[in-house]
């Protein structure tokens, strides 16, 4: 992992790094403990690369999907994905243009308190959620062993945001509308 992510010289270096590892070509990623994307991610890998590979470089992501979970209760999870895009180019313009024209939800990071957007319910009760205030040291935990450049071009220059599906348990518009902004 180490070298591939430490000779990382800028936010686009990163994407490709991601695209890679997502595709099984890198063994690890900085701030991910395990080894691989969880399995109800599968499908969604060509999808990340892509965005990657464009510039939005995922860190986390998860599929629409509603029904009966490894524990008999009800689950309900809604397709969202989070990461960074940098502010220099038009994809950043592009991401929030589709998101918006799809319907789709967009977070950004702030400094600023916001209420969490619930992303996973079981029984109806949240489980997990995202909100637009991050801890200080985030990019610091969560790109720990990249290049330096890369880190300070990302710190300077990376945009982060989640966008997300409103709509429980779909999955077919959020993948669709953020590969049409990267084409």
């Amino acid at each position: 992992m180490a070298s591939a992510w430490r000779k990382a010289q800028s936010i686009g270096d990163l994407g490709h790094n991601m695209a890679d590892w997502l595709e099984g070509r890198i063994p690890a990623r900085p701030g991910y403990l395990d080894s691989r994307p969880d399995a109800e991610t599968a499908h969604l890998v060509p999808t990340l690369a892509i965005l990657n590979r464009a510039g939005f470089v995922t860190v986390d992501s998860q599929p629409g999907m509603e029904g009966p979970g490894y524990d008999g209760a009800h689950w309900r999870q809604k397709a969202y994905v989070e990461g960074y895009i940098d502010d220099r180019g038009p994809l950043l313009k592009q991401v929030l243009r589709a998101a918006d024209a799809a319907g789709m939800g967009v977070i950004r990071a702030s400094r600023k308190p916001a209420a969490p957007v619930p992303f996973t319910d079981r029984d109806g009760q949240p489980t997990a959620g995202i909100t637009t205030k991050y801890p200080r040291n985030l990019l610091a935990r969560e790109w720990d062993g990249i290049g330096r450049r890369a880190f300070r071009d990302l710190r300077a220059h990376g945009v982060h945001l989640a966008v997300y599906d409103p709509t429980w348990g779909r999955d077919d518009r959020l993948w669709p509308a953020l590969i049409g902004a990267v084409r």
